[in-house]
């Protein structure tokens, strides 16, 4: 047996190692041989890390082009390291090469869908793929991914393919579950979910969809016992076990109305949620069900008001937003950014109410020590006399480019400063390989390196609420360059504990902010694409956000550090007066009082 049979041999039957090595010698003996850069590529891809492989298949397909076998495996390989605009790139190409790829035409559809929110060019491309293949399982699972977001209907009857090729999987009987859920059907969600826990009860997703039905139900009946009128309570649906913007929301929303004695109902998007002191379970004779998340999450529960209570960071919500927000009576947003952009894209808006969130005065006030930070160098950072502070997740939106961009433009290595850098929750492999990329870009892109500027300290690890508190307070300004927030809470903290701002003037800053408590930076609008791409954003796939302007962020933090700056206003009397969490529950109450929801027990 040559070389190269006895490598594919030795790789159907799982020997990796010894795989890899015939591979090589196969290599070695027949260079130019496409097939053997193929399945010496495939073997190196086979485990991780999978660079080697993919550097093999990329010179290969760089050599032959045309052949549509090694191009297909790049195109995977990429697929699975991560590389989307690469992996774009190919599949195009490999389309172009064969037409009838079902492999290449699914696997645009799914980028299409995942990485560049094109959602109806995700449709049309999932509907090929599943007419060139139709007996593919995954093939038709993609299929109800891409339909998801636009249509209920057409994603159950992509699941039933895909149940009908494979009766023994659960995934497509929870997933249509869950479609259903969505419609406001918990009842006919019952018979897949049944199914799929009589196949795997341990089933994760099944069993948190059988609790939510249950609380579901228990809430419609209560509704109904209590009668025509207001409601004695409030259900109140969303994430509220994350670290995410809408679980820290959804508990302050907690906390403050149990502190007005307002019976509540809770029903996690996770499945069971524990609480201090009670439950939090029991039906409350709610006549609105608020959903605190995405429109695209919102499940209706039969007989109670569905209330979508969310909030977007650029001028319009999408076409798909626009279309699942019109499942909810009404639509709760924290600001007029984001009235403005429900109603651009057609949501009534006589239904469309406003209720500002409220600023983190509790924590702020915690007795929580600075956090003890050192630069590069060794230098504690609280020697530097000009300490700013950026806590942004590592995505496109929070501008963190934009921010070394700057920062990188704005100062020298021997200024009396130091930007502190808080990637968000902090931790993960996505997000520094993010930061990572964006660092190199942008030395690139300016023609500087970042150790001629003043000195960044990454904070990568998660900290507790107390430790969040002590990085506030290791810094003197709070400074971000966003294309746009619904509500940004890290700024809002700081602005409470009398941090001074540097924002933009743009989305929901300009509803709790101005020159008066703040340096504003002047913003446009422009597509939202990625960094130092023309690629789109996928939550922003043909939208705008706004654009900070870089000059005058650049000017306000030389002045600042050259002393031409002497002191930022203070904005925590405007934020501890005028956006608490007591207002904001008030607030919502009220909204639901007006609309017959809720029994106002006396005046706010």
């Amino acid at each position: 047996m040559d070389a190269y049979s006895h490598a594919v041999a030795l790789h159907r039957a799982g020997q990796a190692a010894e795989a890899t090595a015939a591979a090589r010698q196969a290599l070695a003996e027949a260079p130019d041989d496409p097939l053997a850069h193929n399945l010496l590529g495939v073997c190196l891809t086979s485990g991780q890390p999978a660079t080697e492989g993919i550097g093999i298949l990329r010179a290969a397909a760089a050599r032959w082009p045309d052949h549509e076998h090694l191009v297909t495996n790049l195109c995977i390989a990429l697929l699975n390291a991560g590389e989307q605009e690469a992996a774009w790139r190919w599949l195009r190409h490999l389309a172009v090469l064969n037409p009838a790829s079902a492999i290449a035409i699914d696997r645009l559809g799914l980028l299409c869908n995942t990485w560049r929110g094109d959602r109806e060019a995700a449709t049309r491309l999932a509907d090929r793929a599943a007419r060139l293949s139709p007996h593919d399982e995954n093939i038709r699972i993609n299929q109800s991914l891409a339909w998801a977001p636009r249509d209920l209907d057409r994603t159950i009857m992509a699941l039933d393919a895909a149940a009908a090729l494979n009766p023994q999987n659960t995934y497509a009987y929870v997933q249509r579950a869950g479609a259903m859920m969505r419609r406001g059907q918990w009842q006919a969600a019952l018979h897949p979910l049944r199914r799929a826990l009589k196949l795997d009860p341990a089933n994760d997703d099944g069993i948190k969809h059988a609790l939510r039905c249950q609380r579901y139900h228990a809430a419609s009946q209560s509704a109904a016992a209590r009668g025509p009128g207001a409601g004695d309570g409030i259900l109140l649906r969303g994430p509220f076990s994350t670290a995410s913007g809408y679980a820290h929301m959804g508990r302050r929303y907690i906390q403050t109305l149990r502190k007005q004695a307002v019976p509540l109902q809770v029903v996690g998007i996770f499945g069971h949620e524990t609480w201090k002191d009670e439950p939090l379970e029991a039906p409350v004779g709610a006549k609105a069900a608020i959903n605190i998340m995405v429109p695209l999450a919102v499940e209706p529960i039969p007989g109670l008001t569905t209330i979508l209570y969310s909030m977007f960071e650029g001028p319009r919500i999408s076409p798909t937003w626009a279309k699942q927000s019109l499942n909810a009576d009404m639509v709760i947003v924290p600001t007029e950014s984001s009235r403005l952009a429900w109603a651009s894209q057609g949501y009534p808006e006589d239904r469309i109410r406003v209720c500002p969130l409220g600023v983190d005065a509790e924590p702020a006030a915690a007795d929580a020590p600075p956090l003890v930070l050192v630069d590069g160098g060794g230098r504690s950072v609280a020697s530097y006399r000009h300490r700013f502070l950026n806590v942004s997740d590592a995505i496109p939106r929070k501008n963190l480019d934009g921010v070394l961009r700057v920062w990188l433009r704005a100062t020298n290595r021997g200024d009396d400063a130091v930007l502190i850098l808080k990637p968000g929750k902090g931790g993960t492999d996505a997000a520094r390989r993010h930061l990572a990329t964006i660092v190199r870009q942008t030395q690139e892109h300016v023609g500087r390196s970042f150790a001629d500027a003043a000195p960044i300290v990454l904070v990568d690890q998660p900290l507790s609420e107390a430790e969040m508190t002590g990085l506030f307070r290791a810094s003197n300004y709070y400074w971000s360059l966003s294309h746009g927030e619904g509500w940004d809470l890290p700024l809002s903290k700081a602005g409470a504990m009398g941090i001074g701002l540097i924002a933009p003037a743009h989305s929901s800053y300009l509803d709790y902010l101005n020159g008066r408590f703040a340096r504003m930076i002047p913003s446009t609008t422009g597509p939202a694409h990625l960094p130092y791409s023309n690629e789109p954003w996928e939550p922003f796939f043909g939208l705008d956000w706004w654009n900070p302007d870089e000059e005058a962020a650049a000017a306000i933090i030389a002045d600042i550090i050259a002393g031409r700056d002497h002191a930022l206003p203070d904005a925590s009397a405007h934020l501890l007066s005028n956006f608490t969490w007591d207002q904001a529950a008030n607030k919502l109450r009220s909204i639901l009082a007006d609309a017959s929801l809720l029994r106002q027990g006396g005046t706010p």
